[in-house]
């Protein structure tokens, strides 16, 4: 069934949990092999019960109305120069140092833009990737406390315009909201024009974290 966003937007969940899926298929999360028919329904996403624990937020397609940090170079990763992206999402996610080839074998795949920038006290990267005109933020890893982070708010500026240009109508995003730090987090969406949505299923809890 079909939601509206608050810009006026029509959305439908499943179409972004799919979205979801892929990625953590893409990134070998212990997530389940189909969604389609009964096991949808046994996943819990048709109707999304039970839920889990990480909030989903949507954001329209319009440009970004938030300042862009003085000083902040946000570099569009290439995939012979993915190494410090792997390493910097990593870290910024607070996964061990084996998920680094992972997050560095997505530039250049299909659908995938990534991003890396440093500002403040620690480096920053992020992901997104693209199926149709859906855009999720897979990837939103910085490792400075905060909600006024300088990295992360000049990756999201620079995510937004390019998700936007891509012809995306819909950006999407995640929040744990049962971690240390969430509402620092949260913040920084709302400021960079994400609203609050859904809970997302409960198999979203067993893949990579985005945040």
């Amino acid at each position: 069934m079909a939601a509206v966003t608050k810009g006026g937007t029509e959305f439908d969940p499943v179409a972004v949990e799919r979205v979801e899926w892929s990625v953590q298929r893409e990134f070998g999360a212990p997530v389940p092999d189909s969604l389609e028919g009964a096991a949808g329904a046994k996943w819990g996403l048709l109707g999304f019960e039970p839920s889990g624990h990480w909030r989903r937020f949507l954001r329209d397609a319009h440009p970004p109305r938030f300042r862009v940090p003085d000083g902040v170079d946000v570099t569009a990763v290439e995939p012979g120069d993915s190494a410090p992206f792997g390493a910097t999402a990593a870290f910024g996610l607070g996964l061990p140092a084996r998920t680094e080839t992972t997050f560095a074998s997505l530039p250049g795949k299909p659908g995938w833009r990534c991003y890396v920038t440093r500002a403040g006290s620690a480096p920053a990267a992020a992901a997104t990737f693209t199926d149709g005109p859906i855009a999720l933020l897979a990837v939103d890893a910085t490792a400075e406390v905060g909600r006024r982070s300088g990295s992360r708010a000049a990756l999201l500026h620079r995510v937004i315009r390019d998700t936007i240009e891509s012809g995306a109508r819909l950006i999407c995003a995640r929040i744990d909201v049962a971690a240390e730090g969430s509402s620092d987090a949260t913040a920084g969406l709302l400021l960079a024009g994400f609203e609050k949505s859904y809970l997302c299923p409960s198999w979203v809890d067993a893949g990579f974290p985005a945040s």
